[in-house]
């Protein structure tokens, strides 16, 4: 910490004590009235024993709240946190107000408040009630805030999804991909008939996959690996040994993003010499709670038509539905994506 953030720290802390000083001062004043310039010695006393309670409880709940904030942050689900900020910050308002009252009073004043409970315990409710109305008024401030804020990013995340499944869609209607697939299938109707019909199979299978996401956040990973196989077969019929793929994943559980490997593999199509000279190696798996797609990097001179999203959206949703992002590296050799696998719809 350098010194002009020593500063500005000690600074607010002052500002913060004083604003305290005089908030409680006249909260004190409400209580005590006329006798609280009864001899200096009273006045300070009470006007200190005011600031002990309401620094206390300001400071205090600062710290519940960052702690709140911490381990249920607000820009995820803000009705939780505001609920439990809100619990936490009424059990330690009411040890807090008990403690300063018995330890105060005990040494300012040598009065026991469990001597005569009833005298005090009207005067500590209210205590609790202005500072759960001071504090519950800042949590609301920023629920509204947030939820907000949270309101517009799933409005956003829609629109992302849409887009994303309406792109993978227009990928697979492009002419380039139409094309390409009905010369392979014409030339396997005359030598392959059993493989022509795996190839309309497999092309029936993606159109039918990429429609029936149209309302999914999220889908089983096996499903998305089923998927991507009818994809890499596809590819594979039609580059034959020039477009190497391989698939090591054991275990399925978990949910991703649909249609988030097919773009994947299609960047890695799309933006990679493919030919027997220099055929493309693609490889999938699974690392802990990331699947990896990683390829031999061969950059194409002119890149084939782009839609224009891909990775960036497909991050973009990633930061919202995960707390882990999505990976990208590439060095001379590699381009590798570590995309993030949820272990469950919440």
């Amino acid at each position: 910490m350098d010194l002009q953030k020593i500063k500005e720290f000690t600074t607010r802390q002052l500002l913060e004590a004083v604003i305290a000083l005089i908030l409680s001062g006249l909260i004190t004043y409400a209580f005590a009235g006329k006798h609280l310039f009864t001899n200096f010695a009273t006045t300070y006393k009470n006007l200190l024993f005011g600031f002990c309670i309401g620094y206390s409880l300001w400071k205090g709940n600062q710290i519940v709240g960052w702690i709140t904030h911490r381990l249920f942050p607000w820009d995820i689900k803000p009705s939780l946190t505001l609920a439990v900020s809100s619990a936490l910050s009424l059990v330690f308002s009411l040890v807090d107000i008990l403690l300063v009252h018995y330890l105060y009073l005990r040494l300012a004043f040598n009065v026991n408040i469990f001597d005569n409970p009833k005298r005090w315990v009207w005067q500590m409710v209210i205590v609790l009630l202005i500072s759960l109305i001071i504090t519950i008024s800042f949590y609301l401030a920023y629920f509204f805030k947030w939820w907000r804020i949270s309101a517009i990013n799933e409005e956003k995340l829609k629109q992302e999804a849409i887009q994303l499944r309406y792109d993978a869609l227009k990928s697979q209607v492009n002419p380039h991909f139409l094309f390409n697939s009905l010369s392979v299938l014409s030339s396997l109707v005359d030598t392959d008939t059993a493989k022509a019909k795996q190839f309309i199979q497999q092309f029936s299978d993606i159109y039918r996959y990429v429609l029936d996401q149209k309302d999914k956040e999220l889908v089983a990973l096996d499903e998305e690996i089923r998927f991507v196989k009818s994809y890499i077969n596809l590819h594979q019929i039609r580059h034959g040994k020039s477009l190497i793929i391989s698939i090591d994943i054991d275990d399925l559980s978990g949910f991703i993003i649909p249609l988030s490997l097919q773009t994947l593999l299609e960047n890695c199509f799309k933006h990679n010499i493919i030919s027997e000279e220099k055929p493309l190696t693609v490889k999938l798996w699974r690392d802990n709670n990331f699947i990896v797609v990683q390829n031999n990097l061969q950059k194409r001179k002119t890149i084939q038509d782009s839609n224009g999203i891909g990775l960036e959206t497909i991050s973009k949703r990633y930061d919202y539905l995960s707390q882990h992002p999505m990976e990208i590296a590439q060095d001379e050799n590699y381009f590798t994506v570590k995309v993030p696998i949820i272990k469950s719809i919440s």
